[in-house]
């Protein structure tokens, strides 16, 4: 590797967020798990209902579990912004439809990494929960 060429580490590209329109914005690592505080990429600023800008209203944090660095439940901290549209008053947030289907709590990377471990590594759904760092309903029904 005479010619190798090296970048500046980015988590991001090494976590796979950037496939799911995350970027990652800190982190902390504990003994037992680790977790990746988040945010949307793409701007979400006009209304779905008249097309005006909106404003940011406040911010709420969603959490979802990633697959795991290492045998490391990862949980991403995803904090989304809310909007007000300055022309109908309509409120929405950021449309995480990318990184996670509505009210699931797995990113869509965990559940790729789940169905493997099942089907390909054999993994019972308790060891699959635990790695995902998720009860054992939220990995069976996922």
């Amino acid at each position: 590797m005479r010619d190798a060429t090296f970048t500046d580490p980015d988590l991001t590209t090494f976590t796979g967020l950037d496939d799911l329109g995350l970027l990652a914005v800190g982190q902390r690592v504990d003994p037992d798990r680790a977790v990746l505080a988040c945010r949307v990429a793409a701007e979400d600023r006009w209304c779905r209902r008249c097309g005006c800008q909106g404003r940011v209203r406040d911010s709420t944090v969603r959490e979802l579990a990633h697959a795991p660095l290492g045998w490391r439940p990862t949980t991403l901290r995803v904090r989304l912004r809310r909007y007000r549209c300055t022309g109908c008053g309509h409120v929405w947030r950021h449309d995480l439809s990318c990184a996670a289907t509505p009210r699931c709590k797995l990113t869509k990377t965990a559940l790729a990494w789940a169905l493997e471990a099942l089907v390909v590594a054999h993994l019972s759904m308790t060891r699959i929960a635990d790695a995902l760092g998720v009860a054992w309903d939220t990995a069976n029904t996922a």
